[in-house]
Formats: C-alpha cells, sequence, structure tokens
C-alpha cells in the first residue's frame, strides 16, 4: 500500500466516525437471564392514542410489473418467511409483492381495511405474537407485532380512496 493510499484511509476512517465506540452504562445492561418479555404487553391495550403522527417507513405498493409478476394465494406463501401457522382473515386472498430473504411484502384482497385490523387485533395475540405499537393517521393504521423472530407490520391505508391492506414480514 502506498503512503498516499494509507493517509486517504486513516482520513476516510477519521471522517466515518472512527473513534472509541460509546459504552452502555452498567445500570441499563440487564442482569444475565433476565427476561425483557416481561415488561412488554401480551395483549393489545384498548386505551391506545389515535393521533400519533410517526414517521414509519415507506410500505412498497404494487407497481404494474410487480402486480404481474406477484403471486397470488397461499400456496405463493410457499418457500418465504411467513410461518405456515400465520393467520388470514376469512375469504382473504395473500399476493405476494416482494420477497427476499427474511423480508416478505404481501397485499391482502378479499378484506377491507378496517375488517382486517380487527380480525388482527385479535387474531396475533392468539397465534403467539406480541402487539408492540398502534400507528394511526387521518387514511391510514397500523399495528406492529413480534413473534417467532419477526416483526411483522399490518397497514390499511385508504389515501386513493379504496382501502388496502398490507402485511410486512421482517426479522425482529
Amino acid at each position: 500500500m502506498t503512503t498516499g493510499a494509507t493517509v486517504g484511509l486513516l482520513f476516510l476512517l477519521g471522517g466515518c466516525g472512527g473513534s472509541t465506540p460509546a459504552t452502555v452504562p452498567p445500570s441499563s445492561v440487564p442482569a444475565a437471564g433476565a427476561s425483557s418479555a416481561a415488561a412488554l404487553p401480551t395483549d393489545l391495550p384498548t386505551d391506545l392514542p389515535t393521533d400519533l403522527d410517526v414517521a414509519r417507513p415507506a410500505v412498497p405498493t404494487a407497481t404494474a410489473s410487480a402486480a404481474a409478476s406477484a403471486k397470488t394465494g397461499i400456496a405463493a406463501l410457499q418457500g418465504t418467511a411467513v410461518p405456515k401457522h400465520f393467520p388470514f382473515p376469512k375469504g382473504a386472498t395473500p399476493t405476494v409483492l416482494a420477497s427476499e430473504g427474511t423480508g416478505v411484502t404481501l397485499a391482502l384482497s378479499g378484506v377491507t381495511g378496517d375488517a382486517a385490523i380487527r380480525y388482527y387485533r385479535q387474531a396475533m395475540p392468539a397465534a403467539g405474537y406480541t402487539f408492540q405499537q398502534q400507528v394511526k393517521s387521518d387514511n391510514s393504521m397500523e399495528l406492529i407485532f413480534t413473534g417467532y423472530n419477526q416483526n411483522v407490520r399490518i397497514s390499511s391505508d385508504a389515501t386513493t380512496g379504496a382501502q388496502s391492506v398490507t402485511l410486512v414480514f421482517g426479522p425482529q
């Protein structure tokens, strides 16, 4: 390695925050064997605020090319990160919009957004998922659950006039 390259590398590392990592105070680290699950809610609270205005990642939507190549139905979930036991509302048909490794994005048809949200509020805890958060705006509602080493975001969006239901599975 030349001297110029070495100096450039040192400059790059120094500019990228190559300093000593921050330490976590011992009081904030749980004791060995302590379970943080006891502190998490297991049932969906009934007194959640309904006016949260929280920035959240964009949910991929179906484009014409994605819709043409999308796989529809329960059989389309085979080989994806969607667990075999995952609940779906009666009459709902999942369509795989995207699937990469541990991430999957589904659209549900055959069910309204309101009906899907009501269904998943009850079905997810019964299926072994833990409620984490609810995010509501004027035209959308999102429920976030964790379980089976996954985060699951269930979104109902009515910004285009028609309600769409999207499920996003990702690593926990």
